[in-house]
């Protein structure tokens, strides 16, 4: 069942207290040695604050918990922290696939997006949250992005369409500093980034957004969102049609240098602050 990002603060600040008081350490030993602020400290104890992955390893080595502080955090992450009930099972798949493609007629991936570009696109399509929930959910999605700077990271291959770089989320300046990171990323190895220009006549992707995730000695699981709810399935025929058409995205997409091209002449016109 999955919980909320505020009770997921809560539970593993109680972890963290646990750990330090099992140390013999007040919260102002525990703050000079990682370093912080005790104020911090105490706001992540109380669940008032949320905490970064590094924070997290730097508490497992001044507390000598062997990683069960990081593994705690890990399974809020499962639990829901900062994604809708539906989407955590996802994140879950996520971390174990080896491939991932996604298809993005309306936004950049989240594996891809800028801190502010997540917090503007989350605004519009949650205007009743409030900014510590959009605050959560953007800190899970930027740590979502962790798995392309692992070790082995998963080789990811993004479809966006043209329209998608062109529209200003965020404001001009947020928007450039999102070009500049798709032109960065692109640049990676295992980062695969290919722009389906306007002009396209034939266009296989009008079912949507998708995602689909080569996971090693499973099937591969596709999956798919409304505003409200997703749906992974490994339904072989259901991902088969979804394969087949991240294959004829790839066909109509510009090719890798192009789309790079394309992006690069995008973010030039942003330069022009009209």
């Amino acid at each position: 069942m999955a919980i909320t990002p505020e009770h997921a603060r809560r539970r593993f600040g109680v972890e963290l207290r646990k750990w330090r008081e099992h140390a013999g350490m007040s919260q102002p030993q525990l703050a000079r040695s990682v370093p912080m602020s005790q104020s911090q400290i105490s706001a992540i104890e109380t669940g008032h604050k949320g905490t970064t992955l590094d924070q997290i390893r730097r508490f497992d080595q001044v507390l000598t918990t062997s990683g069960a502080l990081v593994r705690r955090w890990e399974n809020l992450q499962q639990d829901g922290r900062g994604f809708p009930s539906w989407f955590a099972g996802v994140v879950a798949v996520e971390r174990q696939a080896s491939e991932i493609r996604e298809y993005a007629p309306l936004l950049v991936p989240g594996l891809l997006q800028t801190p502010e570009y997540a917090h503007a696109s989350l605004r519009q399509g949650r205007p009743t949250d409030s900014e510590d929930q959009l605050d959560e959910s953007v800190r899970a999605r930027m740590e979502r992005q962790s798995i392309l700077t692992a070790e082995r990271p998963p080789l990811l291959r993004a479809v966006i369409e043209e329209h998608v770089l062109r529209r200003p989320i965020g404001g001009r300046a947020t928007m450039r500093a999102q070009l500049d990171q798709l032109l960065d990323v692109s640049t990676r190895p295992h980062v695969g980034v290919s722009v389906v220009p306007m002009s396209t006549e034939t266009h296989p992707g009008q079912d949507g957004p998708f995602l689909l995730f080569t996971v090693p000695d499973q099937d591969v699981v596709a999956y798919t969102e409304t505003r409200v709810s997703g749906a992974p399935t490994d339904d072989r025929d259901i991902v088969g049609g979804y394969v087949g058409v991240f294959g004829e995205l790839c066909m109509v997409a510009l090719p890798p240098e192009g789309s790079r091209r394309l992006i690069a002449a995008i973010r030039r016109e942003f330069d022009d602050d009209q």
